[in-house]
């Protein structure tokens, strides 16, 4: 990765201090711990050809246009940037247009034209719901949501369109059949493609055992 001058790293420390408190009572599964393992993971994937200050901006603020998050009270980067003391350097528009491009929507909405830095924290977002910790989010939203892991008679119903992936009563189950199952193909960079195999492994492991443990065999 790049070196930050000392005033790209002042950004991300106010980043990480301001988006910390912000989401100090999130629990959707959308918390700190989610935020700053997306960075890790962009870290962790980030090529040299990236512009290592717009991907950290990116990762910090991946949920910032989310309709599941209602902390921010603006949608506006540019009037973030002014609230909280920020110098984006000329890259607020094109951190904003990335962010834009981040997230699956259960693959209803397809995004195209992504920079190489999107791709990235894109990656790393995906990683996040997958292997264990993926798992482990899934129920952990479906538990936030009120629905049930498990209902013999909401078997086999899954989202078909946006509206229900966001509010339709279905089994936590279900969100594997939708989105975690398919992850690893949405995985765009060699590095996260690598991480994403053994995640992906998991998944599968647990997602036939845990059909094998409803059946009681």
């Amino acid at each position: 990765m790049q070196h930050l001058t000392n005033s790209q790293n002042q950004t991300i420390q106010t980043l990480h201090d301001k988006i910390k408190k912000l989401v100090s009572d999130e629990n959707s599964g959308h918390d700190f711990g989610h935020i700053m393992r997306v960075v890790n993971l962009t870290q962790k994937i980030c090529t040299p050809d990236a512009d290592t200050f717009v991907v950290l901006c990116c990762a910090y603020l991946h949920e910032f246009l989310d309709d599941k998050m209602h902390v921010f009270d603006t949608k506006d980067l540019h009037e973030l940037a002014l609230q909280w003391n920020l110098d984006f350097e000329g890259n607020t528009s094109t951190i904003l247009d990335n962010i834009s491009k981040i997230g699956y929507k259960g693959g209803f909405q397809k995004t195209k034209d992504r920079t190489l830095e999107a791709h990235i924290v894109s990656d790393a977002d995906i990683l996040d719901a997958m292997g264990a910790i993926g798992i482990a989010r899934t129920f952990y939203y479906a538990g936030y949501k009120g629905l049930p892991f498990h209902d013999r008679d909401l078997e086999g119903i899954v989202a078909t369109n946006l509206q229900e992936y966001r509010n339709g009563h279905r089994n936590a189950i279900a969100h594997f059949d939708e989105k975690i199952l398919h992850l690893y193909d949405a995985l765009e960079t060699k590095k996260a493609q690598e991480i994403g195999k053994i995640r992906h492994e998991r998944v599968v492991r647990f997602y036939n055992e845990f059909y094998e443990e409803i059946k009681g065999e």
